[in-house]
C-alpha cells in the first residue's frame, strides 16, 4: 500500500500509523497494533540493529499486550488471545501470523531479547515474552509473596482467641481466615459476594483490640475510596455493635484510604512519598478490592510493607481483573486451588478461600446464578434466567415485558431523585442512587453506557420541563469522579449527587462531603456506568445490559463481576446466543505469576 493510500486510510481508522509496512502494516490496518504498538516496535529495533519483521512483530504484540491486561505474551497462542472490539475473530485468523516454531526460534535469537540478567528491552522465560519492566514487576511480587510465606507465624494470644471465638464459628473458614491475618506475615482471604469477607477482617481487628498490650498500627486501604470507605464502615459497625469501650477506641484509630493516598502520592513529584526505602509505619496493612490491583501496583505497594508488618489481602479472585497489566489475587488464588492436591507451595498455607454464602441466604437466586456463570455453566445460567422469579428475571430484548417494568423502574428511580435533590433532601436523594444501577457491558453503541444515558435524560425532560435548559447540572444528576483528586479526597469512582441548597447547586458525595459543581475535576454523568467502573460498588438492584451481538470481550468474569453487585435483585437484558457466549467465554491473560508460586507450566488466568 503506498504512502497515500495509508494517509487515506488513516482518515478513516486513526489507529493507522502511515510510515510503517510489511507484517506491521497488517496487523496495524485492521486495528491489532495502535500507532504507538508500532512506533515502540520500530524504536527498539531500529536502536539495537533488529530488522526481522517477525521480531519486530512479537515486539509491538507484547507492547500492545499491556494495554489489555497481559503481563506478556506467548507465542504459540497470542492469536487465539487477540480481541478487537467490532472485528469478526475470523477476520483476526487471516492475518499473515509467523509460523509459531519459526517465531519462537527468531525471538529468542534476536538482540531485543534477553533472559533478565541483562538489559535487553524484552525478556524470555519459559515460553512467555515480557516487556523489561513487567519481568522485574512479576519477579519482585513473587519473590516478596514467597519470602513473607517463608516467615515464622506469630502465636495467637489467649485473649485475642477468645474473643475471635465469640465473633467467629470457630473450625469454620472464617475463623481460619481471621487467624491467618493475626499470625501470619502474609495472608490472603478470598471469596465471593455475601462470603463474609469484610466481616472476617473486621472480627480480626476486634480481636487484635481485645488483647491486653498496644493496639498495633493498622491500614486500610482499597483501590478505590468507595471501596475503602465501605470496608471502614464494616470496621465501625462491629465497634458499635460490640459494645465494647476499649474495642471501640482502638478501632478507632483506624482510618481507611486508597492505595494511593496510603503511598503518598504526589503529582508534582510523579511517584509515592512510600517505597523500598522508606517503608510505612504500619504494623498490619490490609488490602481490600484486591482483584482490582494491577501487578506495578502490587509491586509497589508490597515494596513499602516492613518485612516484620503483616500484610492481608481481600478480594474476590473470580470478577473482573484490573484493567492495568496482571491478574495477581487470581494467580495467587485460582491456580492454588487447583494445585494443592498434587502441589504443596508454602502458598498454600497462606491462602483461605470463603464459600459459604450468608449475604443471598433467604432466596439464593443470585448465588446461585453467579455461581453458574462462575463456573462457565451456560445450560445452568440460562435455565436459571428463565426460571424468572423476584429476585432475578431476563429480558430477552427491548419488547420483552420484563423490559417494561426495568425500564419503569430506572426511571422511576431518577425521577425520585431529581424531586428529592431538588427540594434540598440530599442525603436521601444519595440513598435512592444507591438503590439500582444500570451496569453495560460498553461504552458506546445503542446499548452502551452513552445510549442508555440519553435515553433517561430524555425522559426526565418529559417528566421535568426546563430541567435542564441551564446547562449540566440540575438538581438529581448522578456524577461520577473519573479522576483521583486528593486535595479535595474525592477519587475515581465515587459517586455523587447534584442537589439544590440554599447556597445553590452543590454535589453530595457520602460522608456529607458536599462541593460546588465548578469545584470538581473530572468527572461524568453516571445514569449508567460500564460494568468495569461498578467495581467496588453495592447497589439494592442491578440492571446488566448486553450488547446486541456476541463478542470475546463479553465474558464470564464481566457478567459476575456485574451480577455480583446486587443485594437483592438483578434484571440482565441480552439475548440468549450473548449471555451463552458470554458465560461460556472466559479472560485470558497472559501471566507467569502463578507459576511462579505454585510451580508447573504457565497458565492463562
Amino acid at each position: 500500500m503506498t504512502v497515500d493510500a495509508r494517509v487515506t486510510l488513516a482518515t478513516e481508522r486513526p489507529w493507522v500509523m502511515v510510515h510503517t509496512d510489511g507484517l506491521l502494516a497488517a496487523f496495524n490496518d485492521l486495528g491489532v497494533l495502535n500507532a504507538l504498538d508500532v512506533a515502540a516496535a520500530r524504536t527498539i529495533g531500529r536502536l539495537l540493529g533488529e530488522e526481522d519483521p517477525a521480531v519486530l512483530l512479537a515486539a509491538a504484540l507484547t507492547v500492545r499486550g499491556t494495554r489489555f491486561g497481559h503481563v506478556c505474551i506467548r507465542l504459540d497462542s497470542v492469536r487465539d488471545a487477540v480481541v478487537v472490539d467490532g472485528q469478526d475473530p475470523e477476520e483476526i485468523e487471516t492475518l499473515p501470523w509467523p509460523d509459531a516454531a519459526e517465531w519462537e526460534a527468531a525471538v529468542a535469537a534476536s538482540v531485543l531479547v534477553g533472559d533478565g540478567s541483562g538489559d535487553e528491552p524484552l525478556v524470555g522465560d519459559d515460553g512467555r515474552l515480557y516487556l523489561e519492566r513487567y519481568y522485574r514487576y512479576e519477579e519482585r511480587v513473587a519473590e516478596m509473596i514467597a519470602g513473607r510465606c517463608a516467615a515464622p507465624r506469630r502465636p495467637l494470644l489467649a485473649a485475642t482467641d477468645v474473643m475471635l471465638q465469640e465473633l467467629l464459628e470457630p473450625e469454620s473458614r472464617q475463623y481460619e481466615a481471621a487467624a491467618l491475618a493475626l499470625t501470619g506475615n502474609v495472608a490472603v482471604v478470598a471469596g465471593g459476594p455475601g462470603t463474609g469477607k469484610t466481616y472476617t477482617i473486621a472480627a480480626a481487628l476486634a480481636a487484635l483490640a481485645a488483647s491486653e498490650g498496644e493496639f498495633p498500627t493498622v491500614a486500610l486501604c482499597a483501590p478505590t475510596g468507595k471501596a475503602a470507605a465501605r470496608l471502614g464502615e464494616a470496621v465501625r459497625q462491629l465497634a458499635a455493635d460490640l459494645g465494647d469501650e476499649r474495642v471501640s477506641a482502638a478501632l478507632a484509630t483506624v482510618e481507611p484510604s486508597t492505595i494511593h493516598r496510603l503511598l503518598g502520592w504526589s503529582w508534582g513529584r510523579g511517584r509515592f512519598a512510600h517505597h523500598e526505602k522508606n517503608r510505612l509505619p504500619h504494623d498490619v496493612v490490609i488490602v481490600d478490592e484486591m482483584s482490582m490491583v494491577s501487578l506495578p501496583m502490587a509491586a509497589k505497594l508490597l515494596a513499602t510493607v516492613r518485612d516484620d508488618a503483616a500484610v492481608v489481602l481481600v478480594g474476590d479472585p473470580f470478577q473482573l481483573e484490573s484493567i492495568e497489566a496482571g491478574t495477581v489475587l487470581a494467580d495467587i488464588v485460582g491456580s492454588g486451588e487447583a494445585n494443592r492436591p498434587a502441589i504443596r507451595a508454602p502458598i498454600a498455607d497462606h491462602v483461605v478461600v470463603l464459600e459459604r454464602v450468608f449475604r443471598f441466604e433467604e432466596d439464593s437466586a443470585i448465588a446461585d446464578f453467579a455461581e453458574a456463570v462462575r463456573e462457565g455453566n451456560e445450560d445452568r445460567a440460562v435455565a436459571l434466567l428463565g426460571a424468572g422469579g423476584e429476585h432475578v428475571r431476563w429480558a430477552r430484548d427491548r419488547s420483552h415485558r420484563v423490559f417494561e417494568h426495568l425500564w419503569q423502574a430506572v426511571v422511576s428511580q431518577r425521577v425520585r431523585m431529581v424531586e428529592l435533590a431538588g427540594d434540598g433532601r440530599g442525603e436521601e436523594a444519595l440513598a435512592v442512587l444507591g438503590e439500582l444501577a444500570v451496569l453495560c457491558a460498553r461504552r458506546s453503541g445503542p446499548d452502551g453506557v452513552s445510549s442508555w444515558g440519553r435515553e433517561i435524560e430524555r425522559a426526565l425532560d418529559e417528566r421535568f420541563t426546563g430541567l435542564r435548559w441551564g446547562g449540566e447540572w440540575y438538581p438529581g444528576r448522578p456524577v461520577m469522579i473519573t479522576k483521583n483528586d486528593y486535595g479535595l479526597d474525592l477519587y475515581n469512582g465515587d459517586i455523587g449527587v447534584c442537589v439544590e441548597t440554599d447556597d445553590g447547586l452543590r454535589v453530595l458525595f457520602p460522608g456529607g462531603r458536599e462541593f460546588a459543581p465548578s469545584h470538581l475535576g473530572e468527572h461524568t454523568t453516571v445514569h449508567a456506568m460500564t460494568i468495569h467502573k461498578s467495581q467496588g460498588s453495592q447497589f439494592d438492584e442491578v440492571v446488566v445490559v448486553l450488547p446486541g451481538e456476541s463478542s470475546r470481550l463479553l465474558t464470564r468474569e464481566l457478567l459476575y463481576t456485574a451480577v455480583t453487585r446486587a443485594r437483592e435483585r438483578v434484571r440482565v437484558v441480552g439475548g440468549e446466543d450473548v449471555v451463552r457466549g458470554a458465560v461460556s467465554r472466559s479472560v485470558q491473560r497472559a501471566s507467569g505469576l502463578s507459576p511462579r508460586l505454585w510451580g508447573g507450566r504457565p497458565t492463562t488466568a
